[in-house]
């Protein structure tokens, strides 16, 4: 019988990003699942969740002993990685704060427009925001734009801004922890 192991996890996680990396990006999708977890019931089945989260989240709700809990709040954070994270912070943040997603959004264009300083702002604003990972962000985003910039203005407004958006989730996410 082969025993579990956590970087067999890890390793189908995402790939290029080092196992440190991946395991961050973990603990941030179980923090996100624990703060699931604390709505109240009737509140998350109008959440963009999958049968299977509304479930692991309805049964950490009944546990009562700390290992048990710890144990299911890790496999929320597994189950997490197959949400579409963007829908459900999409959901969260306007609940916490209705203004956030104007805030972000001027953060983003800040973060660009600014870089390092405004980058280090961002990590003292958001705890759990990571230094490389949003320099990372940022790098894609305005080789993005760059990209943009170069295209014809009509192709422009058809160009999907992948990474502008991805680099908007992790903000919103890391400040969903926050809160």
């Amino acid at each position: 019988m082969s025993r579990h192991n956590i970087h067999d996890d890890l390793d189908d996680f995402e790939d290029g990003l080092s196992k440190t990396e991946q395991k961050k990006a973990m603990e941030r999708l179980q923090a996100l699942g624990e703060r699931l977890a604390d709505l109240p019931l009737n509140r998350l089945k109008k959440m963009p969740l999958s049968e299977g989260l509304l479930a692991a989240l309805e049964e950490l709700k009944r546990l009562k002993s700390m290992e048990a809990i710890r144990r299911q709040k890790q496999f929320i954070g597994k189950l997490m990685r197959d949400e579409n994270e963007e829908a459900i912070l999409n959901v969260l943040n306007p609940l916490a704060n209705p203004t956030l997603n104007r805030q972000m959004e001027l953060l983003v264009e800040r973060l660009i427009t600014q870089g390092d300083p405004a980058i280090n702002d961002a990590v003292r604003k958001y705890p759990a925001a990571e230094r490389h990972t949003l320099r990372q962000h940022v790098r894609a985003a305005l080789k993005e734009q760059q990209t943009v910039n170069e295209l014809p203005e009509e192709q422009q407004a058809a160009f999907e801004k992948t990474a502008r958006r991805k680099l908007l989730t992790y903000l919103r996410e890391v400040a969903a922890i926050g809160d």
